[in-house]
């Protein structure tokens, strides 16, 4: 597998099925439809409480009220960005339910419309921008006042 089927046009992993394939490989047959249950349930568990993050940290920023909290959730977000976009903009558990048979190991596939699922990379880093924007002006304005 060079390509995700999921993965936006001519993008393939850079480095996760360095980790895929010798996990896939030792998954016997039997096991595959769980263990792919098992990494969508958790790829999609994961999702969520990133997309949390990104919805805690924006909302501490609207409050004006940025903490240990707001940093935390930045720092998932932040994380979770360094992941995806050290890997070619492929998240590394979509190859590895691919590469055990998933026709899709994209965790937005399994409850999102296509046009939905190819803009959360871009409707997800303008809310952590935003989020920055907030918590950086009610730090300042903190500071000053």
């Amino acid at each position: 597998m060079n390509e995700s089927p999921t993965a936006p046009a001519g993008r393939s992993p850079v480095w996760s099925q360095l980790v895929t394939r010798p996990l896939a490989r030792v998954v016997p047959d039997a096991w595959r439809p769980a263990v792919v249950a098992a990494i969508k349930g958790l790829h999609t568990a994961l999702f969520l409480a990133i997309g949390g993050a990104i919805v805690v940290f924006v909302w501490d920023g609207l409050r004006g009220r940025p903490g240990r909290r707001s940093a935390a959730a930045f720092g998932i977000a932040l994380a979770e960005s360094a992941v995806y976009v050290s890997n070619n903009q492929v998240c590394p558990f979509t190859p590895l339910a691919e590469e055990l048979g998933a026709e899709s190991g994209a965790v937005a596939d399994l409850f999102l419309p296509e046009w939905a699922s190819r803009r959360i990379p871009v409707v997800s880093s303008a809310a952590v921008v935003l989020g920055i924007v907030l918590n950086v002006r009610a730090l300042t304005a903190r500071r000053s006042g």
